[in-house]
């Protein structure tokens, strides 16, 4: 439970950075065939958003956070019936960087 402690601490832009790092490691490898990787860093990227979901200052983002685990299982685990492509997922998670 301490990384959760830590990771409440953390803004919210701060973690969906973090959950970012991680769709952006999982689309390298999907690119790069190797699908045991990419469903390893698909699974963090879910993981991170599932503890952002429970962190209280992010109460009112629960849909939306929701939608983004939806999301990521349906291009990286499933048929990709939402028609996601990686410049989607990278545009999304980049805007929390602050570039």
């Amino acid at each position: 439970m301490d990384s959760a402690i830590s990771w409440y601490e953390m803004s919210t832009r701060r973690q969906m950075a973090n959950v970012g790092s991680e769709v952006g490691r999982a689309i390298r490898w999907k690119n790069k065939g190797n699908a045991r990787r990419k469903v390893g860093f698909c699974n963090k990227a879910i993981e991170f958003l599932e503890i952002t979901k429970e962190d209280p200052k992010n109460q009112i983002r629960r849909g939306e956070l929701d939608a983004c685990i939806e999301e990521l299982r349906d291009y990286f685990l499933g048929e990709n019936e939402y028609n996601t492509t990686d410049d989607v997922l990278i545009r999304y998670y980049d805007a929390f960087l602050g570039r």
